[in-house]
């Protein structure tokens, strides 16, 4: 959707030309004749009014009631009576025997106003009318004559041919007022133009991206709900699926306890995947709570380590583990320290190949963060400077990760091999939880990694809370 176009605006003589300007030309031109000159925009409004000779004379004219009248009703001839549409002089003859010449102002057929050259005397007749004396017989005729003296004349072919000369002035002067005023015109019906387009398009986007607000919503309701709905029966499977395998219902054979152990496995996988959803949607929803406690950082690694045991011992790798002996308390939530060591676990078993390496280590970092060290630091006193943290290092001889996708694994459901017949399992959300998890303590968490010889997960988590 884009904005009508707008008919152009017609000018008013105001806005075309620098008034200053040309009042100084209209008072040079009322001197050099020694006639008065006023100047009307179409709207009737005075923006020039030079008064030379015929002052003292009108003025005593307006002294008097009928000549008042008479005065009055001559100037709104002046100002309003129709004009030649050619732009011809027309003459106007007052009352009191002097006469006035109209010049209208027009520009590409735009009536913008009018000037209004005089008054002075017709050639060869400097005198009062004598229609004076019975329009108001209180006149002085003595004195009136005094003051017509200072009255010019000039015939009519020098009034025009003097006002030629003025029309060819104020037509350079619009064409080139004209000009710059549509230019000036024309930039803003563009910049109009431009942000009513731009308004539109904003208006298009905020909808888009209420509408996408709302499916985030519905996507993360439907993942609550689903995983909720499916984690009760699934336990329930892996639970009668425990009790097979023990024998309570009886003695299995060899490859019926292999089918059971496969079903456990299976549900187990499922349970987890389940649980990140879960996890997944609280965050998105804001309903993550942090339950802060004192922690003993052995106890989250043992918790941690012996979760991934079965994988490491069932792909045949080396499992390494340092933890510092002057480890400070940490006050944070239990479960979501462990949920971060588990996930990394993981994730690190999962992509290291048989008869590969992991290494666990946590100790003490005094220093500043990741994230300001990769900016360059600027020095700048709102920094953070340096911290104390707790530092927690997983590292694995794996597959490793493009230097291009280190950022993106932090992303829900983001996983570097997404085609459909990607060798590695999993939702592509233990990254996105650590990341949340992490962050939600404060905490900052990045991975350095080359392809094919290894990743390195750094988690620090400060040990001063709030």
């Amino acid at each position: 959707m884009s904005a009508e176009p707008h008919a152009p605006k017609q000018m008013r003589l105001a806005e075309l030309v620098d008034l200053e300007a040309f009042r100084e030309v209209m008072q040079s031109f009322a001197d050099l004749y020694r006639i008065g000159v006023k100047v009307f925009d179409a709207d009737g409004a005075k923006l020039v009014d030079v008064r030379v000779g015929a002052g003292p004379f009108c003025a005593y004219l307006f002294q008097h009631a009928a000549t008042k009248t008479a005065c009055t009703r001559l100037v709104g001839q002046l100002k309003s009576d129709p004009l030649d549409e050619q732009g011809g002089v027309k003459l106007v003859q007052c009352f009191s025997g002097l006469r006035y010449a109209v010049l209208p102002l027009v520009y590409e057929g735009d009536a913008l106003g009018r000037v209004i050259f005089g008054p002075f005397w017709p050639k060869d007749e400097v005198a009062p009318s004598p229609r004076l004396r019975e329009m108001e017989p209180g006149l002085d005729f003595a004195q009136l004559a005094e003051l017509a003296r200072a009255v010019r004349d000039a015939s009519d072919e020098g009034v025009r041919k003097m006002l030629g000369q003025l029309r060819l002035f104020v037509e350079v002067l619009l064409f080139s007022s004209y000009r710059a005023a549509l230019t000036s015109q024309m930039h803003i019906e563009s910049v109009t133009s431009s942000y009513h387009e731009l308004s539109e398009k904003n208006r298009q986007l905020l909808e888009a991206n209420e509408r996408l607000k709302e499916l985030d919503r519905v996507k993360s309701n439907f993942l609550a709900m689903v995983s909720h709905e499916l984690r009760t029966p699934l336990t329930s499977i892996i639970g009668y699926a425990e009790m097979l395998h023990e024998g309570m219902a009886g003695e299995l054979n060899a490859e019926q306890l292999e089918y059971v152990g496969t079903i456990m496995d299976k549900g187990e996988n499922l349970l987890s995947m389940i649980s990140s959803l879960l996890d997944i949607s609280r965050i998105e929803a804001g309903k993550m709570r942090l339950v802060y406690s004192e922690i003993s950082l052995s106890e989250v690694a043992a918790a941690a380590t012996s979760s991934v045991l079965p994988q490491i011992a069932k792909k045949k790798l080396s499992f390494a583990q340092q933890i510092a002996d002057d480890l400070p308390a940490l006050t944070a939530d239990r479960d979501k320290v462990r949920q971060i060591a588990i996930n990394l676990l993981a994730n690190a078993v999962k992509f290291t190949p048989d008869g590969g390496g992991v290494r666990l280590e946590i100790d003490r970092y005094f220093g500043a963060r990741h994230s300001a060290a990769a900016a360059g630091g600027t020095g700048s006193v709102f920094e953070r400077g340096e911290e104390d943290f707790i530092r927690i290092r997983i590292s694995d001889t794996g597959i490793g990760i493009p230097a291009d996708q280190q950022e993106r694994v932090f992303d829900s459901f983001y996983q570097v091999d997404s085609s459909s017949t990607r060798e590695y399992g999993g939702t592509g959300l233990g990254l996105a939880i650590v990341k949340s998890f992490v962050e939600g303590h404060r905490g900052e968490v990045w991975v350095e990694s080359r392809v094919g010889e290894g990743s390195t997960f750094t988690v620090l988590l400060p040990t001063a809370r709030g």
